[in-house]
């Protein structure tokens, strides 16, 4: 009898070991996903559409952004710091590049491109 209680808990004990050998592979990739996706910058271009300065937002007609697998399209985007609207107007062509926070992708850096 001892020797059956022994045996179930060894086989108890072997599936939770198993089944946390399996989960921490999974958990490791979503880990490195995740820091993918913050590890580096994405560059872009784009023209200004608008700008929103006191709201720290730019709204760009951006070309394809590969990286993220986006296509061209007009959209709004926040600034880290407004100082990075300094001397942008509706009409400039932008190169920029994106970063991630906490609420999505935002703007880190952005110059006027040559026309």
């Amino acid at each position: 009898m001892k020797r059956i209680l022994w045996l179930g808990l060894c086989g108890i004990i072997g599936m939770g070991v198993s089944g946390f050998n399996q989960a921490a592979p999974q958990a490791a990739t979503a880990l490195k996903v995740a820091a993918a996706d913050n590890a580096a910058a994405v560059s872009a271009t784009g023209v200004v559409v608008q700008v929103r300065a006191d709201q720290g937002k730019v709204k760009i007609n951006h070309d394809p952004i590969s990286a993220l697998n986006w296509p061209q399209m007009t959209m709004f985007f926040r600034v880290t710091d407004k100082t990075v609207l300094e001397g942008i107007a509706a009409g400039d062509k932008v190169r920029f590049e994106l970063g991630k926070d906490a609420a999505g992708w935002v703007i880190t850096r952005m110059e006027k491109a040559a026309k």
